[in-house]
């Protein structure tokens, strides 16, 4: 499966639940916090969600929201995975860490996706 990250190193964040728990004001990408949300837009891993559906037509993609972003119709999040089986793309999102707003979903018309179950 195309994973487009390390899902379990620090470029997405890092893996250390704590920094969740608590406030984000001392976080800053190279704070090593672990928190989620650390650093995505800094390092430049945030992209608009219409460049990231027209590269990958007919795939299942898992986003990452940013802070800030609107978590119902965002504009811009950082893809981590992308795949035509939506078991992969599953897969990829149950090492997401816990406190992420994650988006998954088939980018491509109803018969499509339908097709993939018949």
């Amino acid at each position: 499966m195309p994973v487009v990250i390390n899902l379990t190193s620090a470029l997405h964040g890092g893996t250390n639940p704590s920094c969740g728990a608590g406030d984000h004001s001392s976080c800053g990408p190279d704070c090593g916090c672990g928190c989620p949300y650390t650093g995505m837009v800094e390092r430049g891993k945030v992209e608009p969600v219409a460049l990231i559906e027209q590269r990958y037509p007919n795939q299942w993609l898992a986003l990452v929201i940013p802070p800030g972003e609107d978590e119902e119709r965002p504009e811009q999040a950082m893809l981590v995975a992308y795949s035509s089986d939506p078991d992969e793309v599953w897969d990829a999102v149950s090492r997401i860490t816990f406190n992420q707003v994650v988006h998954v979903y088939y980018n491509g018309s109803l018969d499509g996706f339908l097709g993939q179950f018949l």
